[in-house]
């Protein structure tokens, strides 16, 4: 594995980006599992699979998804006839908003299909006592776990199928996030620096992989603040580091 030359942190500044930016962390996890060959590894891809379930029970998650997607499309169709834009990764972008299918209307198919699948539910049951998951508390998991790779495989799809749409949508909204700002060099005295900027939604602080120290965050919408501590206990000194405002 090649070591990246740099750390990105990021830090959200509004309720709607943090519920977001927890949904794609539980997603990239509970991906990871489809290459795992160890049945005894799984127990944990449960836990998150059950975490994301209670992210789309937010009641607001849809409301918001349809509506940032709508002010994306209108954004992006403004620049339909600058010359400097490439109209063609344009033009996939709006094929992509407008292939998410969403309604007020439809109901949480992901909360059903766990909330009916024996397996699942006697996980659910389970998980709250103190080390459960053993065989004699989910002999329904240790079936599971005996049957082959194919099989499991195809449950995984199953369970995680109701989520994919929303999760590609908010990928997407996460990128377009992300790219609508570029990093600028600040300088944090001391290992403290703040600031304040209009409709943030989202911070982004880029360092060197190889310093000793690490920014903890804090700040709401327009006002944030960024504190480096080091790791070591070391005294800070003043950090250059790179900052992108989404």
């Amino acid at each position: 594995m090649v070591m990246s030359e740099t750390i990105i942190y990021e830090y959200p500044l509004t309720e709607k980006i943090r519920c977001y930016l927890r949904i794609e962390h539980l997603s990239d996890q509970l991906l990871g599992y489809k290459t795992i060959d160890k049945p005894e590894l799984f127990k944990p891809f449960f836990g998150l699979l059950f975490a994301l379930s209670e992210q789309f029970d937010r009641g607001e998650l849809k409301k918001e998804l349809i509506k940032d997607l709508e002010q994306n499309k209108a954004s992006l169709n403004q620049w339909r006839t600058d010359k400097n834009i490439d109209q063609v990764q344009l033009e996939k972008l709006l094929q992509k908003i407008d292939s998410f299918k969403f309604s007020q209307a439809q109901s949480n198919k992901a909360h059903t299909i766990i909330g009916q699948d024996p397996l699942l539910n006697q996980i659910k049951n389970k998980s709250a006592l103190l080390g459960g998951g053993s065989p004699f508390d989910t002999p329904l998991l240790h079936y599971w776990n005996h049957l082959p790779d194919q099989r499991r495989l195809e449950d995984i799809e199953r369970w995680l199928s109701p989520f994919a749409q929303t999760i590609a949508a908010i990928r997407l909204l996460l990128q377009l996030t992300r790219e609508s700002s570029i990093y600028q060099e600040c300088t944090a005295v001391e290992g403290f620096y703040q600031n304040s900027c209009e409709q943030l939604q989202l911070l982004r602080i880029k360092v060197p992989t190889h310093q000793d120290y690490y920014p903890t965050i804090s700040g709401y919408k327009n006002r944030y603040a960024v504190r480096f501590q080091s790791w070591n206990e070391q005294p800070i000194q003043d950090v250059d580091f790179l900052l992108s405002c989404c």
